[in-house]
C-alpha cells in the first residue's frame, strides 16, 4: 500500500514570521518609553546619592580634621565645589576621594540629563564648623526635567536628609 505523504519542511510560514514580528514591534513599542523613564529615574537616584555623600563627606571632614568645610553651589553652572580651610584660614580645594579628583563636580558630566534646579541657601553656600554643625540649614534641588529631588541640610545637626 502506498500512502501519499505531503512533502512539509519544517520552517515558518510568511504569516507566522509576520504575527512574531508585529507582536515584537508591540513590546518594543510600549516597553522602550518606559524604560527610558526608569533610566532618567536612575540617573537622578544616584546623582542624588552623589551629592548626599558629598555634604556627608565634606561634614565629617570638618569634624576629624577640626577645621571648617564649605560647599558653594554653581546652580547657573551646574556644579558645586567643595573646599576646606587650611591652617592660615585659606580655603582650599577639598579633595574627593569618591572620584579621586578635586572637589569640583559638575553634575551633568557624570549624570546626563541631571541638573541643579535650586538652593536656597541665602548665598548660595554654607560652611560646616569642626563641630559639623552648618552655618545655616538649606535645600538643594535636582531635577532630570520629570522629577525633582529635594535634599535638606538641618540647620542645628548638619545631619543630611533625603
Amino acid at each position: 500500500m502506498n500512502i501519499l505523504h505531503k512533502n512539509r519542511s519544517g520552517g515558518f510560514t510568511l504569516i507566522e514570521i509576520i504575527v512574531v514580528i508585529v507582536l515584537i514591534a508591540i513590546i518594543a513599542f510600549v516597553a522602550v518609553p518606559q524604560m527610558s523613564n526608569t533610566v532618567r529615574a536612575k540617573r537622578l537616584y544616584d546623582a542624588v546619592e552623589k551629592l548626599n555623600d558629598d555634604l556627608n563627606y565634606c561634614r565629617d571632614y570638618a569634624i576629624s580634621q577640626h577645621t571648617n568645610t564649605l560647599v558653594f553651589f554653581l546652580v547657573a553652572q551646574n556644579r558645586y565645589i567643595m573646599l576646606y580651610a587650611d591652617s592660615m584660614g585659606r580655603w582650599r580645594i577639598l579633595y574627593d576621594p569618591a572620584r579621586n579628583t578635586t572637589g569640583w563636580f559638575r553634575i551633568s558630566d557624570d549624570f546626563i540629563g541631571v541638573s541643579l534646579q535650586s538652593v536656597s541657601f541665602i548665598r548660595r553656600f554654607f560652611i560646616f564648623n569642626w563641630w559639623g554643625t552648618p552655618s545655616e540649614g538649606g535645600t538643594v534641588v535636582l531635577t532630570n526635567g520629570i522629577n525633582t529631588h529635594t535634599t535638606t541640610v538641618n540647620a542645628e545637626t548638619g545631619y543630611v536628609q533625603r
